[in-house]
């Protein structure tokens, strides 16, 4: 794979990581706000899954994108 399109890869998983950073403590704080209905336990653990998966996706990302600039065994 070429460094140009590592590079868009890494891109591309840290761009799709942004709007779960949004979102995931909005949900987390929706839970926090209706504490006296039956869903506040589904809701918060969706939120925390989607706040971990945004973690990952801008780790990921990041660390393509790192290997996509100074990868030193270009061919």
């Amino acid at each position: 794979m070429d460094n140009k399109e590592l590079l868009f890869k890494g891109l591309k998983y840290a761009v799709g990581a942004i709007p779960l950073m949004f979102l995931g403590p909005v949900i987390i704080h929706n839970a926090f706000m209706n504490k006296h209905t039956n869903w506040h336990y589904l809701v918060l653990g969706i939120g925390i899954f989607i706040c971990i998966t945004a973690v990952s996706f801008m780790f990921k990302g990041i660390k393509i994108i790192m290997k996509s600039l100074f990868d030193e065994n270009k061919n």
